[in-house]
C-alpha cells in the first residue's frame, strides 16, 4: 500500500471508529450477542465498461452515469447513477466529479481513495472493492466517503475538522476535543473586514459533550461575541445529535436563537460538522475566515495531548477570543461554504509558470508549448493520466467499480479551447 493510500486508510477507520463508538456517548445493552451469519466471499472485478462523453458546452451541466447498466441516467436524479460528470463554472475549464452520496446525492455511493492516491497498476492487484490486497483488511462500505461540504470549520484531520481532534489520547481516546481556535464569521462576504457597518462575529467552539449526564455525543457547546461589542461573551450548546440545527448569532443567545434552514440563520451543526449560511450551504451571504489558533495545541500539525486534555482550556482561551484577529484582506479571502469530494484533488504542480504541467489525478494540465509539445499537445491542454485511478462504491450500495480516465480527445487538436470527449473505463464488481 502506498503512503498515500495509507493515509486515507487510517483517516476513515478514524472517522468510522468515531461513528460506531458514538464519540464516547453510546455502548451496547451488556447482552449475549447471536452468532453472527458468516459473510459470503464477495464478488470481483468481473465485468468492465467504457463511458465516452462529450463534455456539456453549458457551465455546471451535468451527466451522470451508471456502471452497473453501463448507461447514462437522465436527470442525475435517484440512487441508481455512480459517477456524476459536471460541466466547467463559467471561467474554468475543467469539469469536475461527483458520487452519489452525502451532499452530491441521494444514493449510498462513495469514494475510497483519489485519483492521486492510486496508481492503477496498484489496482490493478485489487480482486475486489471491499479488501485491500496489501493488507488484507475489509474495506467498508463505511470507508468510501461520502461528498460532503466543506467550508472554513473543514480541516485536513481524520475526521476533516479545523475546530475538533478526534481520540488524540491514544488508540482507547475516542473522543472529541475542540482546538479552540477563534473564527471570524461576517454577515455579507462582499464587504471587507474593514467594513464596520457590517455585522461580524468572533466564535469558538468549546465543547461536544452534553444531553442529561453531559456525556452524549453531538452536543456542541459554543461562545462568541459580537466584534463591536467584543466585551460580552455569549454561550450557547446545541443538541445536534440527529441533524442540522440552526443558530441565530443576532438573537444573541437564549431559546430563540435557534432558527430553521428557511429562517435567520448564521450558523449550523449537525454532529461535528458545521456550516455557514452562505456560498453551498444556503442563500445567506455568511462567510468565514480562521482567525487565530490559540497557542499550545499543536507541535506543527500534531496535537498536543496535555494540552487538549486541560481542564483550563476555556479560561485560558477567552483572551484569543477577545483579542487582535488575523482578518482577510479583501472580500474575496472570505472563506464561502462549498462542496468537495476526493474525486476532485487538489492539483499537484511541477515546474514553474509558465513551464509548468499540474497533475490533478485524472488528467495533467500542460501550461506552455515547451512542456506540451513534447507529449503531443499544445499550450493549455490536457493529457489523461492512463495509470491513475479510484475505486468508487455505486449508489445503490451494493457494487463497486474501479475507475481511470484513458482518453482526452479535442476537436480540434491544435485548440486548448476546441470541444473536449473524455472516456472513463471502470472494471466492475457486479452486486450478488
Amino acid at each position: 500500500m502506498q503512503p498515500t493510500q495509507q493515509r486515507a486508510l487510517t483517516a476513515a477507520l478514524l472517522a468510522t471508529t468515531l461513528a460506531l463508538a458514538a464519540c464516547g456517548g453510546g455502548g451496547g445493552d451488556g447482552g449475549s450477542q447471536p452468532t453472527p451469519t458468516p459473510t459470503p466471499a464477495p464478488a470481483g472485478f468481473s465485468k468492465t465498461a467504457n463511458w465516452t462523453i462529450a463534455i456539456p458546452a453549458t457551465p455546471n451541466a451535468t451527466v451522470c452515469y451508471d456502471f452497473d447498466t453501463q448507461a447514462e441516467v437522465a436527470g442525475c436524479t435517484g440512487n441508481n447513477w455512480d459517477l456524476k460528470l459536471q460541466a466547467p463554472a463559467a471561467g474554468r475549464s475543467t469539469p469536475s466529479f461527483w458520487s452519489n452520496g452525502g451532499v452530491s446525492g441521494t444514493g449510498n455511493g462513495g469514494v475510497f481513495g483519489s485519483p492521486l492516491d492510486h496508481t492503477w497498476t496498484e489496482l490493478a492487484t485489487w480482486k475486489n472493492g471491499t479488501t485491500d490486497p496489501a493488507t488484507g483488511q475489509a474495506i467498508l462500505p463505511t470507508l468510501y466517503a461520502k461528498d460532503s461540504p466543506s467550508s472554513v470549520f473543514s480541516g485536513s484531520n481524520g475526521i476533516a475538522s479545523a475546530v475538533f481532534e478526534y481520540g488524540v489520547g491514544g488508540d482507547n481516546d475516542h473522543l472529541l476535543y475542540p482546538n479552540f481556535k477563534v473564527l471570524v464569521i461576517t454577515t455579507d462576504s462582499s464587504k471587507p473586514a474593514s467594513d464596520l457597518t457590517v455585522q461580524t462575529f468572533a466564535l469558538q467552539l468549546t465543547g461536544y459533550y452534553g444531553g442529561a449526564a453531559g456525556t452524549t455525543s453531538g452536543y456542541p457547546s459554543f461562545r462568541w461575541i459580537n466584534r463591536a461589542a467584543a466585551a460580552t461573551v455569549r454561550t450557547a450548546q446545541v443538541n445536534a445529535s440527529a441533524g442540522w440545527v440552526y443558530y441565530d448569532l443576532t438573537a444573541n443567545g437564549g431559546a430563540g436563537a435557534v432558527s430553521s434552514e428557511t429562517g435567520t440563520w448564521q450558523i449550523a451543526f449537525n454532529r461535528y460538522n458545521v456550516k455557514l449560511n452562505g456560498g453551498s450551504s444556503g442563500s445567506g451571504t455568511v462567510a468565514g475566515f480562521v482567525g487565530a489558533q490559540p497557542a499550545g495545541f499543536y507541535t506543527g500539525t500534531t496535537p498536543v495531548v496535555a494540552k487538549f486534555q486541560s481542564t483550563t482550556n476555556l479560561n485560558d482561551t477567552l483572551a484569543d477570543l477577545q483579542g487582535t484577529l488575523s482578518l482577510p484582506a479583501t472580500a474575496a479571502a472570505w472563506v464561502k461554504d462549498g462542496l468537495k469530494s476526493t474525486l476532485n484533488p487538489a492539483g499537484v504542480m511541477n515546474g514553474s509558470y509558465p513551464n509548468m504541467t499540474v497533475n490533478y489525478g485524472w488528467y495533467t494540465y500542460y501550461a506552455s508549448a515547451a512542456v506540451a509539445s513534447p507529449v503531443g499537445l499544445v499550450a493549455h491542454q490536457l493529457k489523461a493520466n492512463t495509470d491513475q485511478g479510484s475505486l468508487l462504491r455505486s449508489g445503490e450500495g451494493d457494487s463497486y467499480a474501479r475507475v481511470r480516465l484513458t482518453q482526452i480527445q479535442y476537436a480540434d487538436p491544435t485548440s486548448a479551447t476546441s470541444a473536449q470527449t473524455w472516456t472513463f473505463q471502470f472494471d466492475v464488481q457486479p452486486r450478488p
